[in-house]
């Protein structure tokens, strides 16, 4: 049991090591490392290129979802959550 306990042990230890090593694909603007190139991808359009879909009609401040522009209406422009 101990030899088995140990062997798991140095397995984890052993992935940790090669998911860190095998993260080759890298941010050029941040040097942030990925293991896939579409994490990649999403990361550069969300931190980098800003790719926020949703914008507030009121300032033009714009936000990745739609829950946070819905706080924003509501925080500064006084807008009020549906009440059916």
């Amino acid at each position: 049991m101990v030899k088995y306990v140990e062997s798991v042990g140095i397995h984890r230890k052993l992935r940790m090591i090669e998911m860190l090593f095998f993260k080759k694909n890298i941010c050029e603007h941040c040097n942030k490392k990925f293991s896939k190139k579409e994490e990649l991808m999403q990361h550069l359009q969300i931190i980098h290129f800003k790719d926020l879909p949703y914008d507030c009609k009121m300032c033009n401040e714009n936000f990745t979802n739609m829950e946070d522009m819905r706080t924003h209406l509501q925080r500064y422009h006084s807008f009020k959550k549906d009440r059916d």
